[in-house]
């Protein structure tokens, strides 16, 4: 058996993986207005009404009641049939899929509509798995996320309040390992809007696609001339 082994230097450019999170109603879903190219977003939370008009956005909505089995179906039909079809494919959002697969689970077991410590199992590996597939179907995937924030203790004695996306801790560094990036949307004093893409001992962000530390929420998804043309201006 011989090992298909590539130089560094074969490395084509690839379709990226992003996860946008920050609190109900600042404008996650506003941001997919912003994508370039044919999107389908896989609608869990109901809020794809701010996208109404968008003729290069199709929805496709998740059932949020019996989730599990709708979830799974629908990935797989996406993987087995529509690799390739979409320029980006769009997951609002994720904090809600998670509660919406316990609460199905839940439902199913026999202690009163209470997820047992299987169901959360069940739901982690569903949702690592489910980035995996994503992640092959030759399109720009996109996850949006809730906020969660906590007090941080490093391992010196100091504190920070930390922010984050809300998503089961045992699968998060999983789930964030897999994103090339993970930016945090946020409103300035004068009320506009952007991402940061740069991590801080208060934000958990990160971006291995460029060089930005952040940006405007019009700029984060750049094509790649724009986003060459973006790195050359600094």
């Amino acid at each position: 058996m011989s090992l298909d082994i590539k130089n560094a230097t074969d490395i084509k450019k690839t379709k990226g993986t992003y996860l946008i999170y920050g609190p109900p109603g600042m404008g996650k879903t506003t941001t997919l207005k912003f994508l370039p190219g044919k999107t389908l977003v896989l609608d869990v939370d109901r809020t794809t009404k701010v996208l109404k008009g968008e003729k290069n956005i199709d929805i496709l909505k998740i059932d949020n009641i019996n989730t599990w089995e709708d979830w799974q179906n629908k990935i797989l039909e996406l993987y087995e049939n529509y690799k390739g079809k979409y320029d980006n494919i769009c997951v609002d959002n994720v904090s809600e899929l998670e509660r919406c697969i316990l609460s199905d689970l839940g439902s199913k077991g026999k202690n009163k509509g209470v997820p047992s410590q299987g169901d959360y199992q069940y739901m982690q590996f569903r949702m690592v798995n489910s980035l995996r597939y994503m992640k092959n179907l030759g399109s720009n995937i996109i996850w949006t996320a809730w906020e969660s924030t906590d007090l941080y203790t490093t391992s010196e004695g100091q504190q920070y309040n930390r922010s984050y996306p809300q998503i089961n801790q045992k699968i998060m560094n999983n789930v964030l390992g897999l994103c090339d990036v993970v930016a945090k949307l946020v409103v300035n004093s004068e009320g506009k809007r952007g991402f940061i893409m740069s991590a801080t001992n208060s934000v958990y962000a990160k971006n291995q696609i460029d060089d930005r530390k952040g940006c405007l929420q019009e700029e984060l998804f750049l094509d790649e001339a724009k986003r060459v043309s973006s790195q050359s201006d600094k």
